[in-house]
């Protein structure tokens, strides 16, 4: 199944049982759930007392940046679905040009306004040419709407899940472009926190795309201490509830080129608790086809400890970047997109979202369940103040 969005687009059925407080906290046993995305929530204290336009947006870009609202776009397919809203694969009537459309019901996430905020600021704020760009952002009474880079080529998941494994080389290749991806949010203040190969998507050409920031954080000091991301991939200072910071990505990393070299995360278990002791607890098994380099750089990443983990302290990305595991990257042609991938997805017809889990792209497209607060004026007017400064046009598209 598509894990697309997950963290926003309520995919874990553990959304209920979050801590609400003021402050981040860390959650107990039942809020960490095997490949599905979790955390605890910040709720906001203000109440704006503002009254925003509910169909088009109220841009603070000097014009001539296009307004534009929902009826701007025709909806062309579903491409993931959870229980706060859902993604569409949409066109721009005008443009032509085929977007991702991340739609999320204000009635649903009303309580993680702050997590929506801080996913939709990091959107804004983030420029790379591995991580996925957020072109519009505007809101209805209803809903609350980000038009996405579109994806053409589709979830790496699927890929990795069709071919079984991948060769080193192509581990390689997707791993240098997360390590530049996650060094520039990180440059920005930026832990990421949801490395998982549902979370890289590709483009047209095979490009890694990172997508899905319902789980990050900005942190001035980029220290926090939330128990939040997907159990297989989580390191063991997020799990014991201690203070982190970015090299919980890079152990993220780990995870994710042991389970692009041999088809499956290092630590697993029949339960989720098992899971969890297995990462406390258990070394990672080095199957005898590794290469010397890719047991060092894993044994490097994978370290428990996280102040001698690979990527740590003041070296960060740098360390990982020299390791002999990359030793064939050219790293300014990398990030420039000069070298060729080595999945190129077929697209026939990117209208048709071929590279999707057909489960959603099938589903006829139908409006979002009803609001359950729409008979209450006084409260969908504070949802609406609740997403004061949502909308956004980036400069990109202004003519």
């Amino acid at each position: 199944m598509i894990q697309f969005e997950e963290a926003i687009l309520g995919l874990s059925n553990d959304v209920g049982a979050l801590t609400i407080s003021n402050q981040e906290e860390a959650s107990d046993d039942d809020n960490v759930s095997t490949r599905s995305s979790i955390t605890a929530v910040d709720t906001g204290s203000n109440d704006y007392k503002v009254k925003l336009d509910q169909q088009y947006v109220s841009s603070t870009v000097e014009p001539p940046c296009p307004k534009v609202g929902s009826d701007d776009f025709d909806r062309l397919c579903v491409l993931g679905r959870g229980a706060f809203g859902k993604v569409l694969l949409v066109k721009h009537r005008v443009s032509k040009t085929l977007y991702a459309m991340k739609t999320l019901k204000k009635a649903s996430v009303v309580i993680h306004v702050n997590n929506i905020k801080t996913e939709r600021q990091i959107l804004e704020q983030v420029n790379h040419p591995f991580i996925v760009q957020l072109y519009y952002a505007f809101q209805t009474s209803a809903e609350l709407h980000m038009i996405l880079e579109y994806a053409v080529g589709g979830e790496l998941f699927r890929f990795l899940d069709q071919e079984g494994m991948f060769s080193e080389p192509m581990t390689c290749f997707y791993a240098a472009e997360l390590v530049l991806a996650l060094s520039h949010l990180h440059s920005l203040g930026i832990v990421y926190r949801d490395l998982k190969p549902e979370n890289c998507l590709l483009d047209q050409n095979g490009h890694i795309l990172l997508t899905d920031f319902g789980l990050s954080k900005v942190s001035l000091d980029g220290k926090t201490n939330t128990i939040c991301g997907t159990a297989e991939y989580m390191a063991p200072e997020v799990l014991a509830g201690l203070q982190y910071d970015y090299s919980v990505d890079w152990w993220s990393l780990g995870i994710l080129i042991y389970d692009m070299l041999t088809g499956s995360p290092p630590f697993k278990g029949n339960n989720r608790q098992k899971t969890i002791d297995a990462i406390m607890s258990k070394k990672p098994t080095m199957p005898y086809y590794f290469t010397n380099e890719a047991k060092s750089l894993l044994t490097g990443l994978l370290r428990k400890n996280p102040h001698v983990r690979l990527g740590a302290q003041n070296k960060g990305s740098d360390a990982i970047r020299k390791h002999r595991f990359f030793r064939k990257i050219d790293w300014k042609l990398l990030v420039e997109r000069g070298v060729d991938p080595p999945i190129i997805p077929v697209v026939t017809d990117p209208e048709s979202a071929e590279n999707f889990d057909t489960a959603f792209t099938n589903e006829p497209i139908i409006g979002s369940p009803p609001n359950a607060l729409s008979g209450f004026p006084q409260q969908q007017q504070n949802n609406e103040n609740h997403f004061r400064h949502f909308s956004y046009v980036d400069i990109s598209v202004c003519s």
